[in-house]
């Protein structure tokens, strides 16, 4: 081979060299902005579907509802009153528990319930 025909070769193979390092600099940050993406989904997702149990007073009757989009299980209740008959219960999306309760007391309610995915504690003052 002459002189030129070597100056061609090395040329080639420095091109394609650049190209292929190029390529996956390239490739990589396209994978982590789609990474990034993804995780941003996810969260927005969640956030959206999460359930968010409300407790009020309705004349004499506590209303529990599960303003959410997914069901809950009631794990536990911390309250004056005794709401032991509603833990382990299922509260499907848009469903309320009513019990009844004294109209003259005030107290506070913390509920600890879960989903499928994560546990939460919300505190309600009735």
């Amino acid at each position: 081979m002459n002189f030129s025909t070597e100056l061609i070769f090395d040329i080639t193979i420095i091109m394609i060299t650049a190209t292929l390092i190029a390529g996956v600099v390239l490739g990589s940050i396209a994978l982590f902005r789609i990474l990034a993406t993804l995780k941003l989904r996810n969260k927005m997702l969640q956030q959206a579907t999460r359930p968010y149990i409300f407790c009020q007073r309705n004349h004499q009757q506590l209303e529990i509802r599960n303003n959410g989009q997914v069901p809950i299980k009631i794990d536990a209740f911390d309250s004056q009153i005794d709401l032991t008959t509603l833990i382990g219960k299922v509260l499907p999306a848009g469903q309320t528990f009513l019990y009844r309760i004294d109209e003259s007391s005030q107290f506070t309610i913390t509920v600890k319930y879960h989903d499928q995915i994560t546990n939460y504690t919300d505190s309600f003052n009735i």
